[in-house]
This record gives C-alpha cells, structure tokens and sequence, in this order.
C-alpha cells in the first residue's frame, strides 16, 4: 500500500518545531538579516575549530551576537564571554558531540581566532552555505536551532523522500529525533521502508547513506 505522507502543515501542527528545509531556510535568512538590518555584528565560526583533534566535525556552525553591539572593534567577550557557563548552551554542545571538556567549549566560545564578524548579507549567506546545522545564539544564552539550511542534498529526491520517511516514523513511534539514538532508528527504518515499497526504485540509496548526517 502507498505511504501516505503527512503534509507540511500538518507535521508544523503535530510536530513543533519540526519545519522544511526551504522553511528553515527562510528562517535563518529572516532572523539573521533582521538582525544585520539593524546594524547588530555577527559573529560566525564553525565547529572545525571546537577542539581540532579531539571533537570531530560535524558541519555544524554558530552564530553569536549581543544586541548591543553595533562595532566590530568590540571583543568577541562582549558576545561570548559568559556563555561556557550557560548549562543550556553546554547542553547544544553535548547533545551534538556527546559529553565533552567544558575546557573546549569555554575556549572555542571564548578565543577571537574562532569568530568573524560579519555585517552583509552576501557575507551571511556565504557562511550558511557552509553549514548542515547553524545556532543563532544571543549574548544571554537564547538560542534557535536552523537545521539543514542550504544543503543541496535535500533538494534532490533521495533527501526529500528520505526527509518525509524519517519525520513520519518519529511521529509514529513517538522517536525525538534531536537524540542521536532515536535518529538512528528512525533513519534505519525510514531507510528499510522506502527500499522495500519500491514506489521509487531509481532513487540512489547509497547516496542516502552516505548524507546520513545531513538528516541529523
């Protein structure tokens, strides 16, 4: 029988928080140029630089920023300095990399090497592009996660039919797909259904496995 998937605006009913990749894509540009527009700096950096070494990479970047601070020449401590000490901004870090020295989180929030200030839009755009996963986080700790903005992979019908599986059976099976544990088992299923339907047999499998991650 064929999969009936469930709509956009159902699943933005049912599932809080849970949106399209064109959604959040709309998303990071809306809050992060607003912020821009209004002359606030800031500041971007990427998780190749949390602990080179000894926390993998996983595509995931951050942007900071303090509402107060409209001058580049400003520390990135104006922004960061406190934010180590946030048990909800230590808690984005352990659930993406697993539990880690608070050392690496305070370092990399705090050495200005880490962060660019950026004050365009082209500039903004050019570091999403980069990015699986982006947080916006404010000076006090505030944070909003934008999952996949702009990866290319999900445009392609193995992300967009994989991206519907996967939501559908977290929904079914009550599975919170922020923990990495009910991700594999919805992604493992979501994966076993779509192949054994065979409703659409030229689509790639290997290349889902292979942007595993990108779902995440």
């Amino acid at each position: 029988m064929k999969k009936q998937f469930i709509t956009e605006a159902t699943r933005l009913q049912k599932l809080a928080g849970i949106i399209t990749e064109s959604e959040y894509k709309n998303l990071t540009e809306n809050k992060a140029l607003d912020l821009i527009n209004d002359g606030i700096i800031l500041y971007v950096s990427d998780d190749s630089k949390l602990a080179p070494g000894f926390v993998k990479p996983r595509g995931i970047g951050f942007i900071v920023y303090n509402v107060a601070i409209k001058d580049t020449s400003k520390s990135i401590l104006s922004v960061t300095g406190t934010l180590s000490k946030n048990p909800k901004i230590v808690q984005i870090f352990n659930d993406n990399y697993g539990v880690i020295d608070i050392n690496y989180i305070t370092t990399f929030l705090t050495n200005p090497d880490n962060w660019k200030a950026i004050t365009s839009e082209d500039e903004l755009n050019n570091f999403m592009s980069k990015h699986n996963k982006i947080y916006i986080i404010n000076h006090n700790g505030g944070s909003s996660e934008l999952k996949e903005a702009f990866n290319p992979f999900l445009d392609t019908k193995e992300g967009g039919y994989m991206r519907e599986y996967i939501d559908s059976i977290a929904e079914e099976e009550g599975l919170d797909l922020s923990y990495r544990s009910d991700f594999d088992e919805a992604f493992s299923k979501a994966l076993q259904q779509l192949q054994s339907e065979n409703i659409y047999p030229k689509l790639n499998f290997n290349a889902i496995e292979a942007n595993k991650e990108v779902f995440f």
